[in-house]
């Protein structure tokens, strides 16, 4: 047996029956709300930082509150986030709060939060 023998064999048969599977999504459905543009003040740490984020306002605002905290660099549970003096829950959608294109949307350290 020669070496070529021992290792003759058929990859593109291999190949073929290998699936490929992608990690994206094919389809992500809509959140169905409207487009907004609030502005996200974080009271933590030093200094005000405030950031500018288009959002969906019948996205939830946990996913939101996810979103704000990756761009402060801040760890969601640490914070909440508040509109018109009202500590938003994290299991409802932005829309069943009062806020609109524009407004300013605080952070505040969950220590303080009412």
């Amino acid at each position: 047996m020669s070496f070529k023998d021992e290792f003759d064999e058929d990859l593109e048969e291999n190949i073929e029956e290998q699936v490929t599977r992608s990690k994206t999504p094919a389809y992500k459905s809509p959140a169905g709300g409207r487009k907004i543009t609030l502005y996200f003040t974080s009271t933590i740490g030093p200094g005000e930082k405030k950031q500018k984020l288009t959002v969906d306002d019948g996205n939830a605002v946990g996913d939101i509150k996810q979103t704000v905290g990756n761009i402060f660099g801040l760890n969601p549970a640490d914070f909440h986030i508040s509109s018109g003096g009202v500590t938003m829950d994290e299991g409802s959608p932005l829309d069943n709060y009062s806020v609109s294109d524009g407004d300013e949307v605080l952070l505040i350290p969950a220590s303080t939060a009412g």
